[in-house]
């Protein structure tokens, strides 16, 4: 009997062996094999496309052999972005996507060449995660929209605690994106249904809400996303006034741009928000399949994308952030994939005057 759980031991070992590596030969085509930029030559290109990323092998994240074994050994499917939403880059230069149908929050470590996912907190699944971000110590935040609660883990993905708000009437009704300032150690909370920003330390201690329902200045009508601009601006994506509001660190108004409508430059369904280093504005509209570059008064200087399946084209994207070094990556949802641009910095700036024409 001994002899025969032994065989069967080493018949599925090189069982393993053999289908190691014989992976999907549709894999597709993660990086051109020639330039793609924005906008289109003669024109002097201002944003280029890297990549798509779905899955660690597209970022050269490589699996140790044990790993792979165990995996076909325990019958573990390959990880892989599924329907990506919130996305957030730390300092070390992880990526982190937020993914709503695998319930499931993606971690990939592009220096150390690591991968981790972060599958459910201390009492259950995930339902909803949708926002995420780092703060300095690496702890990531994860806000859970249907389950009302903003969960903390650590940097190596251990639940820590989730944040308990002060009072019923300071209660998450729907977080969705949330933003670190990680110099002043502030978290920001986008909840949905209450049009409000809630302001908590990267500690747990919270400050104060800013918002309420309406259409004046630093009113909402179902705010989704935020980012945290350089100069520690925050730049919130109004959805349902379809528009883009600017506030200082501590929620004071500043000023605000865009309207409703189909053309150039208007907003359908203004999402994912993000500024790049010289303060241009990237907002991401669902309905346009497309993501749009301001300056920070509201002119518009590009437009990228458009339905579809091919690079530079996406179906209902969310999430989009820029990183320290000027990469853009915009989640590109019901294409299941992660597209990265990078912002040409040495070129004119994007948002200069000269460039209007």
């Amino acid at each position: 009997m001994l002899k025969e759980k032994r065989l069967l031991i080493v018949l599925i070992i090189l069982l393993s062996i053999m289908t190691i590596g014989m992976g999907s030969k549709k894999d597709a085509v993660t990086t051109p094999e020639k330039k793609i930029t924005w906008p289109l030559p003669p024109l002097e290109p201002k944003i280029e496309f890297v990549r798509s990323i779905n899955k660690p092998d597209d970022l050269g994240i490589k699996k140790g052999f044990f790993k792979k074994l165990w995996e076909v050994i325990a019958g573990e499917s390959e990880n892989q972005i599924t329907k990506p939403f919130g996305i957030a880059v730390d300092d070390k230069g992880k990526l982190y996507v937020t993914d709503t149908a695998s319930l499931s929050v993606h971690v990939f470590d592009q220096i150390n060449g690591n991968y981790n996912v972060i599958r459910e907190p201390e009492r259950g699944m995930f339902v909803s995660p949708v926002g995420v971000d780092v703060d300095k110590k690496g702890n990531i935040f994860i806000a859970d929209s249907i389950l009302k609660r903003i969960y903390v883990f650590s940097e190596k993905g251990k639940y820590l605690r989730d944040l308990k708000p002060p009072a019923d009437d300071l209660a998450f009704q729907r977080p969705t994106g949330i933003a670190i300032n990680r110099e002043a150690g502030l978290l920001y909370i986008v909840d949905t249904i209450a049009s409000k920003v809630h302001i908590y330390t990267t500690d747990g201690q919270y400050k104060f809400s800013f918002g309420e329902e309406g259409e004046g200045d630093g009113q909402f009508n179902h705010p989704t996303f935020i980012a945290v601009a350089k100069n520690g601006e925050l730049h919130i994506s109004d959805t349902l006034n379809f528009r883009v509001q600017i506030f200082d660190k501590n929620g004071k108004f500043i000023s605000e741009f865009g309207k409703h409508g189909d053309g150039t430059g208007d907003m359908g369904n203004p999402k994912g928000i993000a500024t790049d280093s010289d303060g241009n504005i990237y907002l991401v509209d669902t309905l346009f399949e497309a993501f749009q570059i301001f300056n920070r008064t509201g002119e518009l200087y590009l437009v990228i994308g458009k339905y579809g399946t091919g690079i530079g084209e996406f179906i209902l994207p969310s999430g989009i952030v820029i990183d320290s070094n000027d990469n853009i990556y915009v989640a590109d949802t019901l294409n299941g994939r992660i597209q990265m641009f990078k912002y040409l910095k040495n070129h004119q700036n994007v948002a200069s005057p000269e460039q209007k024409q």
